[in-house]
This record gives structure tokens, sequence and C-alpha cells, in this order.
């Protein structure tokens, strides 16, 4: 189904408390040249009676509030036209949400019809505006494009790295790879993105088996773009997933 216009106003339950609480409203369009036109605005309520100490201690900050008006192109438009095919809205009763329940109200234009309600897809739809409010601070150059570095140092043979940059604007994943002084490039799915990063970010990495300068002593190492590498060694299925790239 072809879209013509999709809004979605969005809240978190009522017990989930400041400064993790907050609002938003989306509203996109497709536009000439095959992109999408996004009008995103989010909104952190109640947080004056918090420290900013606090606030920091969180990963917060006082003016966490956003909005944003561009264009993303045909890839997002893909992928949003998609998902709205596969949704059907259920009526909306907001007297009847538990304390825990999120408020989502989406309207649909499509095929010469409007329609409104709560997705029952709203799981999929939570994902999917994740992703974009990061591809929104991709492009105003609040967050850069993920990147990740893999190394394997092994005297025995030539060492092994893999340099992987996800632009979630583009929605585009691109891997680097160097190995027996030769160097090759492809284009991986986007979805080998998401199951590579829930996979990565399923382990609390140690503190104490971080180096904060490249490594060159032997093992195998996980940068995420920070200066902090992980010495992964010992984690077999996720070298596995490296080394198979």
């Amino acid at each position: 189904m072809s879209f013509k216009r999709l809004q979605i106003r969005f809240q978190t339950a009522r017990s989930l408390p400041a400064p993790y609480s907050y609002f938003y409203t989306l509203a996109v369009q497709p536009v000439a040249n095959n992109a999408l036109q996004i009008d995103l605005a989010i909104t952190y309520p109640d947080r004056d009676d918090i420290d900013d100490d606090e606030l920091i201690a969180e990963g917060y900050t006082r003016d966490d509030d956003f909005s944003w008006s561009g264009k993303l192109p045909k890839a997002w438009l893909d992928t949003v036209a998609n998902l709205t095919a596969k949704t059907r809205l259920q009526p909306l009763e907001e007297d009847t949400l538990a304390e825990d329940d999120d408020f989502w109200a989406m309207t649909i234009e499509a095929n010469g019809n409007t329609k409104q309600g709560n997705p029952t897809n709203a799981d999929d739809w939570q994902y999917l505006i994740q992703e974009l409010i990061q591809a929104a601070y991709e492009s105003i150059g609040r967050e850069r494009p993920f990147e990740l570095t893999y190394l394997n140092l092994n005297p025995q043979q030539e060492d092994y790295e893999v340099h992987l940059t996800a632009s979630f604007a583009e929605r585009s994943v691109n891997v680097l790879i160097r190995q027996n002084r030769r160097e090759r490039s492809q284009t991986l799915p986007w979805s080998t993105l998401q199951q590579l990063m829930s996979r990565v970010y399923e382990h609390d990495f140690s503190p104490d088996d971080t180096q904060l300068k490249r490594p060159k002593r032997d093992g195998r190492w996980l940068n995420l773009g920070g200066e902090e590498w992980y010495d992964v060694s010992n984690l077999r299925a996720l070298t596995k997933l490296f080394q198979d790239l």
C-alpha cells in the first residue's frame, strides 16, 4: 500500500518518570525524487525539579528537546512504505490505557482514505522511529555515523581488520576489510547491521579489558567508535561473526 501521509503522536507511559519520559510528533510524506519529508519534534517534560548533576549522570542534559524538518533518501521511503503496508490500526481508546501503557495515535492517508488509531505492530514502529531519530541527529551533525573496528592480531598469520561504517541518514552499511596486505570493501544489507549491533550490545564489556590506544599485542579487539578498545578474545560467537564477513 502506497501512502500519501503518515502522522504519529506518541507519549511514554505515565508510570515512566522524568528524565526518561518523552513525547513526540512525527509527520512523514513522500516528495519529489523518491525522498521522504520528515517533520519531527521531541519534548522531554518535567525536568525542572531535577538537578543538572543528576541529568548528566543519566546521560541527559537540560536542553534535550529536539525538532527537525528535512528529507531522507529513497531507502527510508521504501522502509516506511513497507511498514505502513503491514500496519493495521485498532480503535484508539485513551481512557482504557493503563499506567504502564504507551500512548500511540497514528493517522495514515493512503489510497484516497484516511485511517486513525493505534498500530497493532507498535514494537516495529518503536524500533524504526528510534532509527529515524538517529538519522535526524546525524543529518544535522549532532551524531556521527556509527563506526566499529574489529582487529584480530595473530603472530602466526596475517592480521585481520574489519572497519564498518553505518549511516542512519542514508540507511547504508559499508565494510572495509584488510587482510594479507590487501583491502576489499563491500556493502551490507541494513538488516545485517541490526543483527550485528544486537549481538555486540548483548555483552557487558569489562573496563578491565580496555585499552585507550590501538592494540599492538596479540588478541581480538573491538572498538565502537570511541577511544576504548575491548578485548573480545573469549567471545567466540562474536569474533566468528566478524571473521565471516
